[in-house]
């Protein structure tokens, strides 16, 4: 799997723990169907996105959620921040990793970082509220003729409001995903 627009990535502030390690191995996390999660939370994958390497991106991936809180570079909903996990990633587990995301790894400065951090917990915060909202509102809509389950809430919505992104079927999977693991915090 090639093409990775880079740029698109670093941009990101946080990105999800699976996306983390499919870029470590050069691995392009659009080009990967979206996990589906079990009743224990576990992701499960189609192993075909990974070219024969769904192995080494299992060991990448369960290391690095295993540490996100110990090195502290975890974000909430299964995300991390993507710099401080590129910084730990790069320096003191010394993976290797594309050219272009070494690069970018080794000008992370975790001073410069330590400086934002008040602000981004804030952020956090506001967001956590919001998928907390998000949860309250689907537990509310149970009772709609089209929200008995999360599938056909999907669909609904999806049909419903097809020419704004933010709910397209994927992104409103992770949402509702996302707005239930903050509901149960």
């Amino acid at each position: 799997m090639a093409d990775i627009d880079w740029d698109f990535w670093f941009s990101k502030p946080y990105i999800y723990t699976w996306q983390a390690a499919a870029l470590i191995h050069g691995i392009n996390p659009k080009k990967i169907k979206f996990p589906v999660r079990d009743a224990a939370g576990e992701l499960h994958f189609d192993h075909a996105n990974f070219d024969g390497r769904y192995e080494e991106f299992r060991i990448k991936l369960d290391l690095l959620t295993e540490h996100a809180w110990i090195q502290n570079f975890s974000a909430q909903n299964l995300r991390v921040d993507f710099k401080r996990f590129l910084f730990w990633a790069l320096h003191v587990r010394k993976w290797d990793m594309p050219p272009r995301l070494a690069a970018f790894a080794q000008g992370v400065d975790l001073d410069t970082l330590d400086e934002n951090a008040e602000e981004k917990a804030n952020l956090l915060r506001d967001e956590r509220n919001t998928l907390q909202i998000i949860w309250a509102l689907r537990t509310m809509l149970k009772d709609h003729q089209y929200g008995k389950t999360d599938r056909e809430l999907i669909y609904y919505l999806s049909k419903t409001y097809s020419d704004r992104s933010g709910f397209k079927r994927l992104a409103l999977e992770m949402k509702f995903a996302e707005a239930q693991v903050a509901s149960e915090m």
